[in-house]
């Protein structure tokens, strides 16, 4: 039965994920996210619904549009793919550790809007309140119908301890960045990252949101010390941290407190 409800959860994902691609280009621009329909942004001709079947689509089309043969991004089937394979571990996760079944829809949201966040950031070097903001207050609301969520016995400290691990993941940020902004003379994280931190931590609680800030930091160190061996980037080149945050802050939720427990026992 699990295969079945997995693939099911893979579909959705891919689903999801290409929606999250709309938000990923629109956002940005400030277009509306419903309408119009799905179109090429190189010659705007409107997508058929049997050319944005997620991931296939691209794979049949050979990475070309229909109409004008410009080349799709591969952006697309990744982002598609990516958060199939979330909603899947996504699914497995809650399974395998007996947790209340509520948290499926939960966790997804979560990651989904971790991926469009991340892919904005990337590209734009902005993560937009209108992902973060619901994120936040989603953070809220699962504390609130899920107590035990974040081993609380009830709604009023189940807030408190959302509350607090948003205090502390926002503060955390702010204060890394002011520490960043006097040693280096410039301008070290945004508000974004503040923000985001923040929601991860109503999410996940105060231990998990600095597990995943130390988590985001070491993989951003690892890839930003590749892209310089690579030649991709120098020493002070700017890049987005929303992207390792976010990808310290699914590992947490998926294995958060295997790591902390495993590190714990080495001492």
């Amino acid at each position: 039965m699990n295969w079945l409800i997995s693939i099911i959860a893979f579909l959705l994902g891919l689903s999801i994920g290409s929606f999250c691609n709309v938000c990923i280009y629109r956002l940005p621009l400030r277009k509306s996210i419903i309408l119009p329909r799905s179109y090429c942004p190189l010659c705007e001709k409107q997508i058929a619904w049997y050319d944005n079947i997620p991931l296939f689509s691209f794979l049949i089309l050979k990475g070309r549009c229909r109409h004008c043969r410009g080349p799709i991004s591969i952006q697309y089937p990744l982002v598609e793919l990516l958060v199939g394979l979330l909603f899947v571990v996504a699914y497995l996760s809650v399974g395998s550790r007996g947790l209340s079944s509520i948290l499926i829809p939960f966790f997804w949201y979560f990651c989904a809007s971790l991926v469009v966040l991340s892919v904005i950031d990337w590209k734009h070097f902005i993560i937009p309140d209108v992902v973060i903001y619901p994120l936040i207050l989603l953070g809220f609301i699962l504390a609130a119908v899920l107590p035990r969520h974040l081993d609380a016995t009830g709604i009023i400290p189940a807030l408190l301890r959302a509350l607090l691990g948003a205090s502390v993941g926002g503060l955390s940020l702010w204060l890394i960045g002011v520490l960043g902004r006097a040693v280096f003379k410039k301008e070290a994280m945004g508000l974004g990252d503040v923000k985001l931190m923040a929601a991860v931590g109503a999410w996940q609680g105060w231990q998990m949101v600095l597990l995943a800030i130390f988590l985001g930091a070491l993989v951003a160190s690892v890839v930003g010390v590749t892209f310089i061996i690579l030649k991709k980037a120098q020493w002070g080149s700017r890049i987005p941290f929303g992207p390792f945050l976010a990808a310290g802050s699914l590992i947490t939720l998926f294995f958060g407190w295997e790591i902390l427990f495993w590190y714990l026992g080495l001492y």
